[in-house]
C-alpha cells in the first residue's frame, strides 16, 4: 500500500477555514482511474445543491474533469493517462492529486479550456 495526499479548493467561505487535505491509501499498482474511483467512493469532493459542481483533477498538469451531473469522470488524453504506483520506469510515480473547484461552470467548457491551457516557458 502507498499513500496519496488529496487536496482541494474550498467550496464556501466556511469551507475555506479548515484543512481540506486527506491522505488515502491505495494499492501499489492502482491506476489513475482506480484512484479517482476511490476518491468518488469516499465522497471527498463535496456535492452542492443543484447538483452541478465541476472539479478539475491535476498533478503537475491537467488530468481530467469530474462533474457532479456526470456518471463518470472525463480524462484528458487517449488512452486515459495512467500513472500507477509502479517500480517500473514506464510510469510516472506521484503522491498527490489536487482538485480545483469550478463552481457550476459547464464541465465540457472547463474541459475544453484546460485542454488548451499552456504555460509560458
Amino acid at each position: 500500500m502507498r499513500k496519496i495526499l488529496l487536496t482541494r479548493s474550498p467550496v464556501s467561505m466556511g469551507d475555506d477555514s479548515r484543512d481540506n487535505s486527506l491522505e488515502i491509501e491505495v494499492d501499489e499498482d492502482w491506476k489513475l482511474t482506480e484512484i479517482i474511483n476511490k476518491v468518488l467512493e469516499i465522497n471527498y469532493l463535496p456535492k452542492i445543491s443543484g447538483g452541478k459542481a465541476t472539479w478539475s483533477i491535476a498533478y503537475d498538469n491537467f488530468l481530467g474533469i469530474i462533474a457532479q451531473q456526470w456518471s463518470k469522470p472525463k480524462f484528458y488524453g487517449s488512452p486515459v493517462p495512467q500513472f500507477p504506483y509502479s517500480k517500473s520506469n514506464k510510469y510516472k510515480d506521484f503522491n498527490k492529486l489536487h482538485f480545483n473547484y469550478h463552481v457550476q461552470e459547464d464541465p465540457d467548457l472547463v474541459y475544453d479550456i484546460l485542454v488548451r491551457f499552456k504555460t509560458a516557458l
